[in-house]
């Protein structure tokens, strides 16, 4: 019999392609894997837990902070942390109390009917030159309000704590660039402006990297897993042409996931949404050790032990039970079911983390929540907290 491992030690086996003693779980390791406040303080009055007021893990999209008793309850194995935000140039709080500006001058926006706040405007959307590019004031790289207290608090953490210390890095170049851009802006450049859309990249690329290395400069060596964010595919399809992803994206990508290996030696989670079936091999080649999430839901992305089978050797996989349809639609059994065939189809041999596609939205009821995290810990391990 497999002795017990730490949650730390678990975690750290599944990512290397080594069998754990169970299934990792996550729930709140990263701003992509969480849990929004609505369905977790639906979750607290189900299981009768008063544990005070919600704290806040992420803003833009109103994830909550896991408390310690959830945390222990469901078996989870990881402990999210990220970076802070700017002390010179703080985010701008609008009149209304109902948005902000952030450091790359982004308006974003939550109106009293909304849950999350979406991006209310696109500061470089429009007719714009190269010029108008490389003068937008873009974030202070050395901003110290970026990793201030963040190596203490994860020093702290492994200290009291043996879950894995994952760590979320402020997102990548694709999807920054869309941000400021515009998406629709940002589709036509690729086709008839590339020159403008590369030069745009390219900036946001190396601000990125520079703020990356202020805060893994800091934490790099105390930290188990990294998650950086840049979404390269659609519910159908890759956001651009193969043709385009190499000449344009994988480049760049390539190029910062060099950068991530010598900064830490953590483990490196890409989270892209989406089909991604035809990147994964172009990720494995840069050193990615892991893919969040699997979108189930996704063209290609269904046959969970296809995907294992092709790239199990080389990748891992993190999420997959459905946040699109089952867990906010389907029923406590069958969200048992699908968790069951997740953990049997992906956990041969390590290579798995289990959790849910995505954040789970405020929609989902807390029968789904538990019988997702019962049926992965085991019913007795639940019973027994």
């Amino acid at each position: 019999m497999q002795s017990k491992m730490t949650s730390r030690e678990r975690v750290i086996a599944a990512l290397s392609h080594q069998p754990p003693d169970r299934v990792p779980i996550d729930l709140g390791g990263s701003i992509v894997s969480s849990i929004h406040v609505q369905a977790y303080e639906r979750l607290k009055r189900c299981l009768k837990l008063d544990l005070g007021e919600t704290q806040i893990f992420a803003r833009t999209s109103q994830l909550a902070m896991i408390d310690p008793p959830i945390l222990d309850l469901f078996g989870v194995d990881t402990h999210g942390v990220k970076p802070g935000t700017p002390e010179n140039h703080p985010h701008r709080e609008l009149p209304d109390e109902y948005g902000f500006i952030d450091e790359w001058g982004i308006l974003r926006k939550m109106p009293p009917d909304a849950d999350t706040f979406y991006v209310a405007n696109a500061p470089l959307a429009g007719e714009i030159s190269i010029h108008d590019v490389m003068n937008y004031p873009m974030p202070d790289p050395t901003d110290p309000g970026y990793a201030r207290g963040l190596r203490e608090k994860i020093l702290a953490l492994r200290t009291t704590d043996q879950r894995a210390i994952v760590l979320s890095l402020p997102d990548s170049v694709v999807q920054q660039s869309q941000l400021l851009r515009g998406f629709g802006e940002w589709y036509t450049d690729v086709a008839v402006n590339p020159g403008l859309l590369c030069a745009l990249m390219d900036r946001v690329l190396e601000n990125q990297m520079a703020i990356w290395d202020t805060i893994l400069s800091a934490v790099g060596d105390v930290i188990d897993v990294v998650f950086n964010f840049d979404d390269l595919a659609m519910q159908d399809r890759l956001i651009v042409s193969p043709v385009m992803y190499r000449k344009y994206l994988e480049p760049r990508v390539g190029k910062y996931i060099e950068f991530l290996k010598r900064k830490t030696h953590a483990k490196i989670v890409f989270h892209t949404d989406g089909a991604v079936v035809p990147v994964l091999n172009s990720l494995a080649n840069m050193g990615v050790d892991c893919i969040n999430p699997l979108q189930v839901s996704a063209k290609g992305m269904g046959d969970v032990a296809a995907l294992k089978q092709q790239f199990g050797d080389r990748l891992s996989f993190w999420g997959g039970v459905d946040s699109q349809h089952t867990l906010p639609h389907g029923t406590p059994a069958e969200v048992r079911a699908e968790t069951a065939s997740r953990v049997r189809d992906l956990n041969q041999n390590g290579g798995y983390v289990l959790g849910a596609v995505h954040n789970i939205q405020g929609d989902v009821p807390p029968e789904n929540i538990i019988a997702l995290f019962e049926t992965g810990v085991g019913k007795e391990f639940f019973d027994k907290e």
